[in-house]
């Protein structure tokens, strides 16, 4: 898969983006314990229609590493800065995990930027505390394959693990190129000191799909239901056989929400013609 190509100064430092295609955009900010490299399977099946704008998030990867706790809300800024640099007036915004909080705040904060968003495995609800395994873990081992076969344990779902372990092993591989401070930090503001979107579903207004893992263990699809419905304007899909990586684990659902996000959102434009 074509590889970064793209070095964006914004508001909270470099992004490293590899930006390919010149179709539709869509912005895609990964998980944790991820970078770009997590949408790969999606970029090839999306196709040439598509322009993938994948971001490295600050903590892994080769952006610039994040100043302390920042949360979602700003990273969501500097995603409308990355747009103005790249001269694209308006994108899909789509993330995993932590990035589904991202791509939801942009949304809300840019609506005129943002054509629709998809959330996948996205942490709903407040994290206050807690994942405390997955923080020290991060913060003494968080650069080793040792690590990211215990993380690859705890998020991605057996059915995965047991079809696809060039998969896991591709994720695993990829913990060596992360610094382990930054990500550190990272980990720590996302399952420690998050608000949760209880005060932003409520105002999305572009259209937005909710993508969850039935076989997600850290936000279970029967935890985060409640939430996910303060979302008026969303569509909410359980992913059978999935864990809490959604592109590495069910590209080809991921490819189909998209491309259903995409007729959801040309629908109104046609219909005043």
């Amino acid at each position: 898969m074509t590889a970064l190509n793209r070095r964006i100064r914004t508001r909270v430092g470099t992004l490293a983006v590899a930006d390919h295609g010149s179709g539709e955009p869509v912005v895609m900010w990964p998980s944790l314990f991820s970078d770009h490299r997590l949408y790969d399977l999606v970029t090839e099946r999306l196709g040439p229609q598509w322009r993938t704008i994948r971001v490295d998030g600050p903590g892994f990867g080769r952006s610039t590493p994040p100043r302390g706790d920042v949360q979602p809300a700003t990273y969501a800024a500097a995603v409308v800065d990355l747009l103005d640099e790249l001269d694209v007036d308006q994108s899909f915004v789509a993330g995993c995990s932590w990035g589904g909080q991202v791509a939801a705040h942009v949304a809300v904060q840019s609506p005129n930027r943002c054509r629709g968003v998809l959330m996948m495995n996205t942490p709903l609800a407040p994290s206050v505390g807690g994942h405390r395994p997955l923080i020290f873990g991060t913060r003494w081992l968080g650069s080793t394959s040792f690590w990211g076969r215990g993380v690859a344990r705890s998020m991605i779902a057996e059915p995965t693990t047991r079809a696809h372990p060039g998969r896991v092993a591709d994720f695993v591989a990829a913990f060596r190129s992360f610094d382990r401070t930054a990500a550190a930090t990272t980990v720590q503001t996302v399952l420690a000191r998050s608000p949760g979107l209880a005060d932003v579903l409520p105002r999305l207004r572009a259209p937005a799909t909710i993508l969850m893992g039935a076989q997600d263990r850290l936000y279970p699809p029967a935890d985060a239901m409640a939430q996910a419905q303060r979302a008026v304007n969303a569509t909410v899909a359980i992913v059978q056989s999935c864990g809490h990586l959604a592109p590495l684990e069910a590209p080809q659902s991921v490819v189909d929400a998209l491309e259903s996000l995409r007729d959801r959102a040309a629908g109104p434009a046609d219909a005043r013609r």
